[in-house]
């Protein structure tokens, strides 16, 4: 007999967002019941604790949010939602000084914020301030734990959406400590389960073999329940480190905080800032492809060539690893860099087309409402908010942002509400699905996961073609077939690889969505770059849609919403 829970508000994802929606579900309404369900204990897993800490919001008096909404829409080459701009713009200053009030430690520069420089990252003006991700973390989970109403679930994993006449009245679940299948129904469900980088080999998204829970598995829970996802072909990539072997934040700071200059194999220089990630990433692409890079397939970002001096460079360092707040991530490095501690010798190599963010996901409105009744989203799950081209800085804020409103609007919500009861047979047969992959022999699911990664880096990466992108499509087909080969051992309690194996099934799903959306726009923006359409089209100033139709895959497409700014083609 499957167990069923009940809770008003059931919130799946425990970073940023996913901690925020609970805790302000929680503060709208005390007598409502909150459930927060999290793949790995909250604050100590996901991609916003391994944040490196930049995160930005209008605090200077010389600064203004007119300024913050252009920089993020020309940034995001118009294609963002507008609306949801300016939300972000309006209310990042009030949800960063809560979580400031709540304890959380900011860099300061004696009595003020320190603001870092805007080289490099496209702002018209330094508002980046540094939370680091750990302790942005620390102080949500301590935050979260004061509120009675909210019960926690760690080490859970959601395996997919319950759904009765277009609305989602819950989801199904396992304990991933006991090994027990469950159905946990509610009256408003928020999905804020991060990102899809892990469907690429090379990644941000789980550095040197570190886990961020970013295999994309709220995308797909989302496709697979019938709501609609808009630009999944948008997957911003970043430069993915090959030397030295240790982690050193974001490789972006390098240049912008510490004068690093950008070389080929050659010592080159090939650009200089300010540049747009997607940009720097096409660049050098461009060289290693034309023969200027290193044996690895690498390019340099080379400090010995800053105009800064060692002591200076150290300083900025120290100040893109998060400075007295988090001091020991410095003297880590130092240490593990004892053979060249000067960091202005250090050559550091990366190759372009790790997956960093991706900018399209689930499609919500300023309430963070999706197109199904009932089914809340916020985080880097949602599309429509970047556009194009996320903009340093402002993923954080997204979570403080969006989270509180899903939080709040999916409480409103449950409030008027009631419990629907799941379909025995959906129930049932989602039982037996997740128990397929128990069998003496089979495939590794890390052997699959890996085969995946390889072939969406070898033909969605940085630089895309229509032949690229259909051998990829016939390759996740061939892929697909192998399922039901996919070997989990016969036990349940902290069975990793039965969890392994539920994730790449769902990763398929992922990455269908982000190579048909590719494939279906035929232009230029922003991260994707289509060698046969290398311009920007004013006929695809539109966003792509994906939904579940019949069994099928079905992409149309919808207008960006408009409500300031005109692109510079129309």
């Amino acid at each position: 007999m499957v167990r069923t829970l009940r809770f008003d508000v059931v919130v799946v994802g425990g970073g940023g967002a996913g901690t925020r929606a609970a805790i302000e579900a929680a503060r709208n309404n005390p007598d409502l019941e909150i459930l927060i369900i999290n793949q790995g204990p909250i604050g100590r897993s996901g991609l916003t604790s391994m944040a490196n800490g930049g995160i930005h919001w209008v605090s200077h008096p010389e600064d203004s949010f007119e300024a913050h909404f252009e920089d993020i829409v020309r940034m995001g080459y118009f294609l963002n939602d507008q609306n949801l701009v300016e939300v972000l713009v309006h209310e990042a200053p009030e949800r960063a000084e809560e979580l400031i009030r709540w304890g959380a430690k900011v860099l300061m520069d004696g009595d003020k914020y320190l603001l870092t420089d805007p080289k490099g990252s496209g702002c018209s003006f330094p508002r980046g301030h540094y939370i680091p991700g750990a302790t942005f973390m620390a102080t949500l989970r301590k935050e979260l734990e004061r509120h009675k109403n909210i019960r926690i679930f760690e080490d859970f994993f959601v395996t997919a959406l319950v759904v009765k006449e277009k609305r989602v009245i819950g989801a199904t679940a396992i304990d991933i400590r006991k090994g027990e299948f469950l159905v946990v129904l509610c009256k408003a469900l928020v999905l804020a389960t991060g990102g899809l980088g892990e469907i690429f080999l090379h990644t941000t998204n789980s550095p040197f073999g570190l886990r961020g829970y970013a295999s994309g598995t709220g995308y797909a829970l989302a496709y697979n329940a019938g709501a609609e996802l808009i630009d999944m072909e948008m997957v911003q990539f970043t430069g993915h480190q090959l030397y030295p072997p240790w982690p050193l934040g974001n490789l972006a700071l390098l240049s912008s905080l510490c004068g690093g200059k950008y070389v080929n194999a050659l010592g080159q220089e090939f650009l200089k800032l300010p540049q747009p990630r997607d940009m720097i990433q096409k660049l050098a692409y461009k060289e290693i492809k034309e023969g200027r890079g290193s044996p690895r397939g690498g390019v340099f970002i080379d400090l010995s060539a800053s105009p800064l001096t060692r002591e200076e460079i150290e300083k900025n360092l120290r100040v893109s690893l998060g400075g007295e707040i988090a001091k020991g991530r410095w003297e880590l490095i130092k240490k593990m860099s004892v053979a060249k501690s000067d960091p202005k010798t250090w050559k550091v190599e990366f190759t372009p087309g790790g997956a960093h963010f991706c900018m399209g996901g689930v499609k919500i409105n300023e309430k963070c409402e999706t197109t199904l009744e009932g089914l809340f989203a916020a985080g880097e799950v949602t599309g429509g908010l970047h556009g194009a081209n996320r903009m340093g800085g402002n993923a954080l804020s997204e979570t403080l942002v969006f989270g509180a409103r899903a939080g709040r609007f999916a409480a409103e919500h449950a409030k008027d509400s009631r419990f629907f009861e799941a379909d025995r047979e959906f129930v049932d047969t989602e039982f037996q699905r997740v128990h397929t992959f128990f069998k003496d022999q089979g495939v590794h699911p890390c052997v699959i996961r890996e085969r995946l990664g390889s072939l969406m880096c070898a033909n969605l990466g940085v630089i895309r073609n229509r032949e690229g992108m259909e051998r990829a499509l016939r390759q996740i087909e061939d892929l697909k077939g192998q399922t039901e080969d996919i070997r989990a051992p016969k036990f349940k309690r902290f069975n990793r690889l039965w969890i392994e194996a539920l994730e790449v099934a769902s990763m398929f799903d992922v990455a269908e969505m982000v190579v048909r959306s590719a494939l279906f726009r035929e232009e230029s923006r922003g991260a994707h770059y289509r060698e046969e359409y290398p311009e920007t089209r004013k006929e695809w100033l539109k966003h792509t849609c994906v939904r579940k139709q019949d069994s099928k895959m079905d992409l149309t497409t919808r207008p960006v919403v408009i409500t300031k700014l005109k692109c510079g083609h129309d």
